[in-house]
């Protein structure tokens, strides 16, 4: 496995604040982000969209991933929840945008025209990826 899989990617200052003490103790992975960082963060400079999921896929593809496979990239309301987890305490984004995320990953597509990207999400409001089951693309 890939130096660069075992990471977490946030561009999210507040999360990072309010979570470090916690993520620290939990993920013993590299940790990114293109905001301010706080300490134990390193602070990457790539075109993410401001879209985190986007950030994760363009760590890989910069860190000379040969393939890249998604999953829960649903990008929509599934079961009307903004997150798989439910929703973020007050004070945090509750991903407000989703509506306009399969637009911006069809930019963030164009921008990496070439790379070999992989949508095995189950749901998914993305059509711009291939789709392929994760059982396919892992055999």
């Amino acid at each position: 496995m890939a130096p660069w899989a075992d990471a977490l990617f946030a561009n999210d200052r507040i999360w990072l604040e309010k979570y470090m003490d916690e993520l620290s103790l939990n993920f013993k992975g590299d940790k990114f982000t293109t905001s301010t960082p706080p300490r134990g963060v390193t602070q990457v400079n790539i075109n993410c969209l401001n879209n985190s999921g986007m950030g994760c896929i363009a760590l890989a593809i910069e860190g000379g991933a040969e393939k890249v496979i998604m999953l829960g990239y649903d990008c929509q309301l599934t079961d009307g929840k903004a997150h798989w987890h439910g929703d973020h305490p007050a004070g945090l984004g509750n991903a407000v945008g989703v509506k306009s995320w399969p637009q911006a990953f069809r930019m963030f597509y164009e921008m990496h025209e070439g790379a070999n990207i992989i949508n095995a999400s189950r749901q998914t409001a993305l059509e711009v990826f291939p789709r392929e089951s994760l059982e396919s693309c892992l055999s």
